[in-house]
């Protein structure tokens, strides 16, 4: 006789990392001027803000960097006129969740002179080993399962001969966080960092998983 059942496994994770993600932008007139402008912001950011703060130049891995020629539309001529150029770099910075460490980048993100916008989540580090236990619970949710349909059936359960699975595309990042776009007033840093170091707490994640196992029994 075969058995195939549908094993489930939940478990909510508390978050151990967090992943700090930047943007800096920078508008001037002409390629060249935002291209300097826009490296020397990104530099100063890693000065002032991150080797101070204890981190190395390559603590912060960059997405990408994107030098565009923009357009506004005139009304007056009815068409659209270049509007200079701008410079976005996005970047990330990840390590280990530390409140302190959270409240002082908000804080002194605020004090550049041409901050960039931020937003901040919360993960998991070792993601190979939840989904490593996230399977676990789902194959021993199948066993029960099976178990009890071949006890029904007057049957032995014998073992596991197939077990079928789609990627594990759970999202590691925790339902809490919080951008800069939150904060429209510099003072308002200063009062989100005590928050952060008084009050907050990172929601947990919430993982999930489905196995599908073919079991024989005598």
């Amino acid at each position: 006789m075969e058995i195939i059942v549908e094993g489930k496994g939940n478990a909510f994770v508390t978050p151990n990392e967090v992943i700090l993600n930047l943007n800096f932008y920078i508008k001037g007139p002409s390629y060249n001027e935002v291209l300097t402008l826009g490296v020397n912001n990104v530099q100063n950011f890693i000065n002032e803000l991150l080797i101070p703060l204890g981190f190395n130049v390559d603590d912060m891995k960059t997405r990408n960097i994107i030098i565009r020629e923009e357009e506004k539309y005139d009304e007056i001529s009815k068409t659209y006129i270049k509007d200079g150029f701008t410079y976005n770099q996005e970047a990330t910075l990840k390590f280990d969740y530390n409140k302190n460490i959270i409240a002082r980048i908000i804080e002194n993100i605020s004090l550049l002179k041409n901050p960039p916008t931020f937003k901040v989540n919360f993960s998991v580090k070792n993601k190979k080993e939840c989904q490593k236990q996230i399977l676990k619970l789902a194959y021993q949710d199948a066993q029960k399962q099976a178990q009890t349909i071949a006890e029904a059936a007057g049957k032995t359960l014998k073992q596991c001969i197939k077990v079928d699975f789609k990627p594990f595309n759970t999202e590691y990042i925790s339902p809490s966080n919080f951008n800069s776009e939150l904060m429209l007033e510099k003072s308002l840093y200063k009062t989100t960092a005590q928050t952060i170091i008084n009050t907050f707490t990172p929601e947990d994640i919430e993982l999930s998983e489905t196995l599908y196992c073919l079991w024989i029994t005598e």
